[in-house]
């Protein structure tokens, strides 16, 4: 049992006796006789929970985590519970790193590096229990102001919760200051769309099978560049299937997801098998060529083969890619081929229609047209006595809406009438 005793000036103190027998005291100072109490009853359950050598509840729990610094370490200096681990915001930001290097990608781990250089450049080196949720918010204003897009805010926005929601669940703090913050994916405001056309000039003025072969990796393919295109081997592809065996790297690291094939388009075929046919003996991957300059390469490819150029050289090849998939075959083999989900498919790859589906859909109502004026023709010319019963009962019809006093117009039955 813990009690709560009574000090000169109102000081107050809790006495209880531990796990071991001994007796100890907790000083709280100057409190109510109503914060000393609870303050004592949750004192009881830490201490029962020691002696049974199990950990406290939740509420217990929740308690301890809410106490501020110096009535923490009171408890602790009891025996009660943990000391609590006081991290330095910079000292704590490289620990995360650390440990994070291992498990991230390379471009993962360099955007999760910028997000915790521009926390150190904006906050000051302080115990990260003291940042507050205002601190913040003035930290993403901040990184607004600097320029960056609201897509790069939101990643960095995101970056800056997954570290603090790991601060949260090792008690390093009671509640993330970040977690308010907006982050997320920012839809995709590219709307450009490569057409065929556009594609077979680009790979006309392409300088050899191997550029040509990256371009109709991601073009035709839907490819990630470089990730996924430069990781294809020979035995990737399946020559009697049409079918291309890609290694996702972006999202191996998901069930299911290590792998996925590739429908090989007769165009696609013949960069293939062009070349296979300029590989070296014994060369094993597709594409043996860096990818530092790609962009830039393709840039001045695009620039000869008179095409408008665009922003996000290679996102936009693969969501063209899509795009046109989408035209002919069911979403949901679509968005298996091109390696995510429907929902990622609406959000950033199919959300705008290309004008090539417009002019397929203007044809086919034109031929609709075109087919329900043959059968009309058709109907007309061998059943003329039922065309003129119609044209006259049309007639009759007409005779009975014109107003009083005027002559019904007969050019319409006339026409009607006519063989021409």
């Amino acid at each position: 049992m813990a009690s709560v005793a009574n000090d000169p000036n109102g000081l107050k103190r809790i006495l209880f006796v531990g796990a071991d027998g001994k007796r100890r005291t907790i000083r709280l100072g100057r409190v109510t006789r109503k914060l000393a109490n609870v303050f004592s009853l949750q004192v009881e359950k830490l201490v029962a929970a020691n002696i049974v050598g199990h950990p406290p509840d939740d509420e217990v729990t929740r308690w301890v985590s809410k106490l501020d610094d110096v009535l923490h370490a009171k408890l602790a200096n009891v025996g009660l519970i943990k000391p609590r681990e006081c991290s330095q915001l910079g000292a704590w930001l490289d620990k995360y790193f650390a440990s994070r290097a291992k498990e991230l990608k390379p471009t993962s781990l360099l955007k999760l590096g910028q997000t915790i250089d521009k926390l150190k450049d904006f906050l000051p080196d302080i115990p990260i229990r003291k940042i507050t949720p205002n601190q913040a918010s003035d930290w993403r204003q901040w990184l607004a102001g600097l320029g960056l897009s609201e897509a790069t805010v939101k990643v960095h926005s995101g970056n800056a919760k997954t570290i603090f929601a790991e601060a949260e669940r090792r008690l390093l703090v009671t509640e993330s200051p970040f977690r308010h913050l907006k982050s997320g994916s920012t839809r995709s405001a590219n709307n450009r769309y490569i057409t065929p056309d556009e594609t077979t000039k680009i790979l006309e003025a392409c300088p050899n099978a191997k550029t040509r072969l990256i371009f109709g990796l991601a073009r035709l393919a839907g490819l990630r560049v470089v990730s996924e295109s430069h990781s294809l081997n020979w035995d990737d592809v399946d020559w009697a299937n049409a079918r291309l065996n890609v290694r996702s790297v972006k999202t191996e690291h998901h069930a299911g997801h290590e792998r996925r094939q590739v429908p090989i388009t007769p165009q696609l075929m013949e960069l293939l098998q062009d070349c296979f046919d300029a590989a070296e003996d014994g060369e094993q991957r597709l594409l043996t060529t860096k990818g530092g300059h790609l962009r830039r390469t393709f840039e001045k490819i695009i620039m000869r083969a008179g095409v408008d150029p665009w922003k996000g050289m290679w996102q936009t090849l693969r969501s063209s890619c899509e795009k046109e998939w989408a035209m002919t075959f069911p979403q949901y083999a679509v968005s298996k081929w091109i390696g995510h989900s429907i929902t990622i498919s609406g959000r950033h790859y199919v959300n705008d229609v290309p004008d090539e589906l417009f002019t397929k859909a203007a044809q086919n109502a034109a031929q609709s047209v075109a087919v329900s004026a043959r059968k009309v023709s058709h109907v007309e010319s061998t059943n003329p006595s039922d065309s003129q019963e119609t044209a006259l009962s049309g007639t009759e019809s007409s005779r009975k809406l014109e107003p009083k006093g005027l002559e019904p117009s007969t050019s319409w039955l006339q026409t009607r009438r006519s063989p021409n």
